[in-house]
């Protein structure tokens, strides 16, 4: 008997599977749309990448920050694979690399514009849809949490004088 209330990894993998089951998704059925998804999502990181390299406002900041640009597209993927599948091959914290790269709202609302744009282009329309919204619900948080730190940066240098 599956137990509903397991958050462990195996959890979620019998929880979907009984998902599946119960809608009538055959197992290899599932497992070809989580192979379907995560195409999608390398394309849609892939996308993303050649975009933002090209870009004035937002391609400096990427390429000063990330060193590693097959490394970095790697860690995206698996990030976007925990987003939409709930897969364990990210357990970052997405949040603290950006503390220091003075990303203003303008940024923020760039990255989204290219992310929609290569999601769109590259994923299939609900996937696009659903990626875009986490996204945009990401960056919203983000912008307070920069504004808090720099708040807080202010508050000690204040301090320090």
């Amino acid at each position: 008997m599956i137990n509903p209330e397991d958050k462990s990894p195996n959890g979620e993998d019998a929880r979907i599977a009984e998902a599946a089951a119960a809608s009538g998704v055959t197992p290899e059925q599932e497992r070809q749309a989580r192979e379907i998804i995560e195409k999608a999502l390398q394309d849609g990181v892939a996308r993303f990448y050649e975009i933002v390299r090209e870009d004035a406002l937002i391609g400096p900041i990427f390429s000063g920050a990330v060193h590693d640009l097959p490394g970095h597209m790697q860690t995206m993927v698996d990030f976007w694979s925990r987003m939409v599948l709930g897969t364990e091959r990210y357990s970052g914290m997405p949040l603290p690399p950006h503390v220091n790269l003075n990303l203003k709202v303008e940024h923020f609302e760039r990255w989204l514009a290219v992310w929609k744009e290569a999601s769109y282009a590259t994923m299939p329309e609900p996937l696009a849809d659903l990626v875009t919204q986490r996204a945009a619900n990401m960056a919203q948080h983000w912008i307070v949490a920069l504004e808090n730190v720099a708040t807080q940066q202010a508050k000690l240098a204040e301090k320090d004088v």
